[in-house]
Formats: structure tokens, sequence, C-alpha cells
């Protein structure tokens, strides 16, 4: 039987626990907590409200919301993986979709270049849309899937959770205010565990981020990685070990390319002539190449290789290692087998 959970719940959690010795303020605050749940109103400005308790107050108030907390953030959790999977992941219809746009976009991506161009907008983008949205859907899809009850408790476990951090730092609690981002984290964990992407990708795309801190790999060049991986995941390719010696080698090329006013595969630079020396220079070796000269954001980029018939084949060909290096607006993208 589904899952349906109502608001009462929520507000029931609250009343449900033990009533301590609290003052009248901390009694009304409560109060307040428990009506606006029960009726779906918002926390927002009751946030005020904290400024007139005193430590005695606080304490009680702390007490009944650590006591009511888990059952609401459990009650939304448990909803949304109730929605989660029920999002058609197991249906016929479901898989024979995802493969029906792999194959569109295979399919393109197997044209000669000239053939490619308006493809690439008219078939290849929207297949891997629409892969991404049955694939990861969001927790605001899902949500918006899951009717106005789902609805409702998002908002209330989110307006809870808010609250809760309010009161923990207006008392100068020892107790973390992690009320908002622990909600968030266990919403993405809920994703996850519920998407259709291949595990082994994403045991990769975790690795992944654990090398790119190890190796101090920029924020904005582990990101273009883990998009370019996320796109081939969705299409069903596996996602890329990041090689933190061609992210070096890519680098090196985006700043000689800034720095020497050049734009090109073949550098002047001695030793460093071709992709294939640069990676060699590196420590590693490479399989293919893409560049782009535009801005600091690697969005752009990977935009711009993907809708670039040449840069497309090389984002989605053969390849086990990615590197990604920028430099004054300049990119180098690297592969390797």
């Amino acid at each position: 039987m589904p899952f349906r959970p109502s608001l009462l719940l929520c507000a029931a959690a609250l009343a449900a626990a033990p009533a301590l010795p609290a003052g009248q303020a901390a009694n009304e605050v409560l109060a307040s907590v428990q009506t606006r749940l029960a009726n779906g109103r918002p926390l927002d400005d009751l946030g005020e409200s904290l400024e007139q308790l005193d430590n005695r107050e606080f304490k009680d108030l702390i007490a009944d919301l650590d006591r009511a907390w888990p059952k609401l953030r459990d009650a939304y959790l448990q909803a949304l993986e109730q929605a989660a999977g029920d999002n058609g992941g197991g249906s016929s219809d479901h898989r024979s979709r995802i493969r029906e746009l792999r194959s569109d976009f295979m399919r393109v991506k197997g044209l000669g270049e000239g053939a490619m161009k308006a493809e690439l907008k008219k078939v290849s983008k929207p297949a891997l849309d629409e892969l991404q949205r049955l694939l990861t859907p969001t927790a605001d899809q899902l949500v918006a899937a899951g009717g106005d009850s789902l609805a409702s408790l998002r908002k209330s476990a989110k307006g809870f959770a808010k609250f809760r951090d309010q009161a923990l730092e207006a008392a100068l609690s020892t107790t973390p205010s992690d009320s908002v981002s622990s909600l968030d984290q266990a919403e993405q964990k809920v994703l996850q565990e519920h998407s259709g992407l291949d595990r082994d990708g994403l045991r990769i795309l975790e690795k992944n981020r654990k090398i790119a801190e190890d190796d101090e790999v920029p924020a904005e060049e582990a990101a273009g990685i883990e998009e370019c991986n996320l796109w081939r995941l969705y299409l069903g390719l596996n996602a890329c070990v990041l090689d933190p010696k061609l992210c070096d080698a890519a680098r090196g090329h985006s700043q000689d390319m800034k720095e020497k006013g050049f734009f090109a595969h073949d550098s002047p630079v001695p030793g460093k002539s071709s992709p294939w020396d640069r990676a060699k220079l590196a420590g590693t070796t490479a399989s293919a190449e893409n560049i782009y000269s535009g801005g600091s954001d690697p969005k752009g980029a990977n935009r711009g290789w993907f809708f670039s018939p040449g840069h497309h084949k090389n984002m989605f060909g053969s390849h086990r290692r990615i590197g990604l290096g920028h430099y004054g607006g300049r990119w180098t993208q690297m592969f390797g087998r």
C-alpha cells in the first residue's frame, strides 16, 4: 500500500512529546509550531518569538523540538523514498524509453560531422535532458509528481529544520545547528539510491571527488569533469576516472594558449607540440583532446564541446580516464585509454 502521510502526523509528533515544565513563552512558541504544522502554514516568522525566551525556556523548547524532529524528518524522507520507488524505474515502458533515447543519441554521434550539426540541437540535447529526468529526477520533480501530501510534508520538514536551527543558534547551544544541511544530505542520499545510473559509475564519481580533494584539483575543473561523466552515465557509457596528471597537462596547455596568444592543438612550446607530448611530459598518456575559449564556467566549455561535432565525438568516445584544465578563460579537456 502506498505511503500517504499527512501534516497531522507532523503536528502529532510534536504534540506527543512529553510535556516539560516550560515557561509560558516557550509553551506559546510550541503551540504556534503545532498549529502551523497542522494547518500547513509556514514557520518562517516564528524565529522572532525566540527573543523572549530565557535560558530555561530555551532548554525546554529545544528538548521538545529534538523529540519531534526525527519523526518529522523521517516521515518526509519515507514519503520521498516511496515517490522515488514509484517513479517508474522498473517499468518496461520506462526502460524502453531509455533505450530509445540512448539509441537516438548514438545514431547522431555516428553521423558525419556535417550531418551532425543540426541533429545535436534537434535530437541529442533533448534526448540527454530527458534521460537526466528519467534517470536522476530531482527532489522538486518527485515532489511535484507525488501530490499535495508529499509537497506539504517537505514544506513542513524544511520549515521545521530551519526553525530548529534558529532555536539552537539563539540558545547558543552546543548542539550543531545542522538540521537544514543534514536534511538536504539525506534527501540527496535518497535520490542517489533510487537513481537509474550505473552503480560502478557512481562509485567512480565518488572516487573522483576524493582524487580531486587529495590532489587539490581546482573546483571548477572537478565540476566540469563530473558534469561530463554524468552525461556519459545518462547514455549508458562508463564514467572516466579523474587523472590529475591529465589535468596538469590540460591546464598547462590552457596557460600556454593564454600567455602565448594562440589557440590550437599544436603548440609552439618546445616539448609540448602535441597533446601526446604534453601528456607524456606530465607523466601520463592521452587519447583525445578538446580546447575551448570562453570564460571561467566549466558548463560553458562542456556545452561548447557538446554542440561541436568533432569535440562531441571525443566527449562520448571509448575512454577510461579524463582530465580538465582551465587558465584565463581557456579550457583544455583531455582523455586517456
